[in-house]
């Protein structure tokens, strides 16, 4: 019978973890039942490692040791095990103690203790993270350590933790002292060693060197035999082992050898010479029925399978029998170092020569290239990869996650950005996951690698996939010739576009396509010039038409031309074959013209797109298709731009003073929303740096008037508890009041009106009126966060007059927001679109600052002449989700 938890017990620390190697590990705070895992712990180790921990050697520790080391407060004592397998194999904890030198502050004292055979896997950096994170939240200010000059690895995980750390030699020993304050380098440290070690653990998945199949089948066509004859019909360079619980003494599968069960593949004895070697068996792909599933996977724990691929069906979506059994599954392959793609996957293929691993059971004629591609729907994985092939366009790895009950998109695009021989990535899901953590990773890989999906049906939500970098197309058909598009071209650096065409209609058509889609047609200047047998110029004289009975040389000459001006970023090709230049000729054209121009380019024929296949250049039937792929691209290079800025951050004043007041300000409640009427609101904006025109509330006459004579005539007089206001006192609000005696008289009619719902009375200085505009801020654990800029004032509701922003974002991100035209039309003074910027800078700000503040909403904001005034703002508050495991590395919860 398992023994309670004690009270103090903090149980929200439990989770399950990816080590440096990408294998996985359970992470708990330590217990007083682990004495006997700790007591064999230390009796495994050699005499050095436990010469370091405690200098001196000490082959065991005592009874007395051990409880004191396994009880303890989870407060000024506490500590964190490392367990694989059911085996202890790292310890770390702090103990908080009176530094001489840290007077006023509380420190701890930390010490770490790694198993011999675990060393190298990054656990005492990963628990280092953890004692922090947990010292935070109980109060710590900072650790110490003493640590002998030769235990140089112990010396290592301080230095590269990330936080700040000093040390000094005294008494032969040297002693480090480490802040744990959340800074940005120590985020940036953490949240690097979390994509490396998830990219690892997917490594050790998608590139195996030894595959088991476990339910290889003899019957033609069912799943577990085609699965075979795929792996085997590839050029898979390592060991192949077929599992079949039936099979008999000595029988084979299309040549290979049948195996009962995966224990009786032969282990290879590790020597001198191969201790590097791989295990027997690198990856298990387990097509058995569900219910055989544990037992399989309980086989491959034994045998030291590093990961799983599961196809079987039957687990969440067959109902809550199944989830439990899917649950069950994950934290088996988790506690015990491995990790899970599936269940209920069509498998995945690496075309890595290297690996070429082809473990799916339908054809997929793939060929190599440099394109990551992950489906949750197995059969339209298939068709798209079809597709890809269809136009030329390789594939580095395509993978059917299924249920995603461990390994997710987010572990994937780890993974992808790791991966040297993936330069694109292409997904079709129809859920997205934490949507806050998706968009994060999204946000980072798009620099690097353009991500393309097929754009939800969730406006909002495609909104949110867009800002974070991520390429929409309108339709899965659409997938396909976007990645050709984006592998075979070079980023476009901007949106301009020369069009070339040889026939009128075609030119005007392509132009129009080419506005819609975003980019700018323009004719570079030099040709413009040249004599009108070159070329001719329609439609508003920004589509270049070729003159009837032009040569392919003259076409080449005034593609080429146009290309290398720099006043145009990418071609558009809009020919069509004509009695002089026969679609032959054209696409060899095309193909000489594509090899020589180093900008994007696109074609476009008015003919069935098979019939212009050149190598390299993307070709689409109508000059619309061509524009919008294009468009998309151009939109992207402008996204990567803006991105490469650096991100707006609170400041760690900002940082230090936001948290205690909004903590302050929601008292243990569950929300709250913030007025000008509440007394808790002016410190509450000077915490979070928010402007606003200087204000009073007040309740009485009296105090009116004393206020208005501090701040200074003219002011403003609102009813601060009208739940709406409009301006004219019929409406709460009386402007512009010179003196005492028009404040008095406003006072005392509005009162009079509403009666005590008009109070308390709001006391404003004065300011210019204008243009009303809205600015605001939302932020969720579901959604992320963005700002939002709109017409205020009455038309707070007009969609078509909001724009909006994901956070985070970048100065030069708000220039291009505060750029659209409708906002130059509401707003033409550049200062008072640079106060708006300061504005919205301010409130990405607040929102780094803390998750707390749910909504800020300011409205209206006045716009007159250079000026912006901030004259009302409500803050919503909600308690973020305080989920400890927030601040550390940890894999999502089942």
């Amino acid at each position: 019978m398992t023994e309670p938890l004690a009270p103090s017990y903090p149980q929200e620390w439990e989770t399950d973890v990816v080590l440096s190697d990408g294998s996985t590990a359970s992470v708990r705070p330590i217990r007083p039942e682990d004495s006997a895992m700790l007591d064999d712990f230390h009796r495994r180790q050699s005499q050095e490692s436990v010469y370091f921990r405690f200098f001196r050697y000490r082959p065991e520790l005592s009874d007395k040791e051990l409880d004191y080391f396994t009880n303890i407060d989870y407060d000024a004592r506490m500590a964190f095990v490392a367990i694989v397998g059911g085996v202890l194999v790292a310890v770390a904890r702090y103990e908080s103690w009176d530094s001489p030198r840290h007077q006023g502050q509380r420190v701890g004292e930390v010490a770490f203790f790694t198993d011999d055979a675990h060393h190298g896997k990054g656990l005492a950096t990963l628990l280092l993270e953890y004692l922090a994170a947990a010292a935070r939240r109980n109060g710590m200010d900072r650790f110490t350590a003493t640590v002998l000059p030769a235990n140089f690895n112990m010396l290592r995980v301080f230095r590269r933790a990330g936080f700040e750390v000093s040390t000094r030699f005294e008494d032969g020993a040297i002693e480090v002292d480490l802040g744990i304050a959340v800074t940005d380098e120590a985020n940036a440290a953490i949240e690097t060693r979390d994509r490396v070690s998830q990219a690892r653990s997917i490594q050790r998945l998608l590139q195996p060197r030894s595959i088991a199949i476990v339910g290889a089948s003899r019957t033609p066509g069912s799943v577990g035999h085609e699965l075979v004859r795929n792996v085997l019909g590839g050029s898979f360079p390592g060991e192949i082992h077929l599992i079949n619980d039936g099979a008999a003494e000595g029988e084979s599968l299309l040549g290979h050898p049948l195996r009962r069960s995966i224990l009786d593949v032969p282990v290879m004895v590790p020597t001198e010479e191969l201790a590097d070697s791989p295990p027997a068996i690198d990856l298990a792909v387990i097509v058995v029925p569900a219910a055989s599933v544990q037992a399989v996977v309980e086989d491959c724990v034994a045998a030291g399978v590093h990961g799983l691929v599961v196809i079987s069906a039957g687990f969440r979506e067959s109902g809550p029998v199944g989830r439990g059994m899917e649950q069950r599954l994950v934290t088996l392959a988790r506690h015990n170092g491995m990790r899970l793609i599936g269940p209920n996957s069509f498998g995945f293929f690496n075309t890595d020569p290297r690996f070429c691993v082809n473990a799916v059971f339908v054809p997929m004629d793939a060929s190599a290239g440099t394109v990551g591609l992950v489906s949750e729907s197995g059969p339209l994985g298939a068709a798209l990869v079809q597709q890809l092939r269809s136009l030329d366009v390789g594939l580095s790895t395509f993978v059917a996650v299924g249920n995603r009950a461990d390994v997710s998109i987010n572990d994937l695009l780890h993974y992808w950005a790791e991966d040297d021989g993936t330069k694109v990535v292409a997904l079709y899901l129809e859920n997205f996951g934490n949507l806050r953590n998706f968009t994060a990773i999204a946000q980072h890989l798009s620099i690097q690698k353009p991500i393309i999906a097929v754009a939800p049906h969730d406006e909002e939500l495609a909104d949110l996939l867009a800002q974070s970098g991520i390429i929409l197309v309108d339709e899965v058909a659409q997938l396909a010739q976007q990645c050709r598009l984006v592998v075979d071209q070079p980023m476009p650096l901007g949106s301009r576009v020369a069009i070339v065409s040889n026939t009128s209609s075609v030119a005007r058509l392509a132009a129009g396509a080419c506005r819609r889609a975003g980019l700018e047609p323009v004719v570079p200047s030099s040709l413009a010039q040249v004599p009108a047998a070159d070329v001719v110029l329609v439609g508003d004289l920004d589509t270049m038409r070729l003159p009837e009975g032009a040569t392919a040389q003259t076409y080449e000459q005034i593609v080429v031309a146009a290309a290398f001006c720099d006043e145009v970023d990418a071609v558009l090709l809009a020919l069509v074959p004509t009695l002089d230049v026969s679609i032959g000729q054209l696409a060899e054209l095309l193909h000489q013209v594509n090899r020589a121009v180093p900008k994007p380019m696109v074609a476009t024929g008015l003919v069935d797109s098979t019939l212009l296949t050149i190598p390299g250049l993307p070709a689409f039937t109508f000059p619309e298709e061509a524009a919008q792929a294009l468009g998309r691209m151009a939109k992207h290079a402008c996204w990567r731009t803006l991105r490469r800025g650096d991100p707006i951050q609170a400041s760690s004043d900002m940082r230090g003073g936001a948290h205690p007041a909004l903590h302050r300000a929601l008292g243990g409640i569950s929300s709250r929303h913030l007025s000008l009427r509440d007394p808790d609101l002016p410190a509450l904006l000077a915490a979070l740096e928010l402007p606003i025109v200087e204000f009073r509330a007040a309740t009485t006459v009296e105090d009116v008037v004393a206020f208005a004579e501090e701040i200074g005539y003219p002011v403003v007089l609102k009813g601060g508890g009208l739940l709406r206001r409009s301006v004219g006192e019929s409406g709460g609000v009386a402007l512009d009041l010179q003196n005492a005696d028009q404040l008095t008289g406003a006072f005392e009619r509005m009162l009079g009106s509403f009666g005590k719902g008009f109070l308390p009375a709001i006391v404003q200085t004065s300011v210019p009126t204008g243009t009303h505009l809205q600015v605001g801020l939302r932020q969720s654990s579901d959604h992320g966060a963005r700002l939002m800029v709109g017409i205020g004032g009455s038309s707070v509701g007009a969609l078509a007059t909001q724009s909006r922003i994901v956070l985070p974002t970048s100065e030069p991100a708000l220039d291009l927001l505060l750029g659209e035209s409708w906002l130059v039309e509401a707003v033409p003074s550049t200062a008072a679109r640079f106060g708006l910027r300061h504005l919205l800078a301010g409130l990405a700000s607040a929102a780094d600052a803390s998750p707390d503040l749910a909504e800020v909403r300011c409205n209206p904001v006045l716009v007159a002449g250079e000026m912006v005034h901030v004259v009302d703002i409500d803050l919503y508050l909600r308690p973020w989700p305080r989920d400890p495991l927030a601040e550390v590395r940890h894999l999502e919860g089942l």
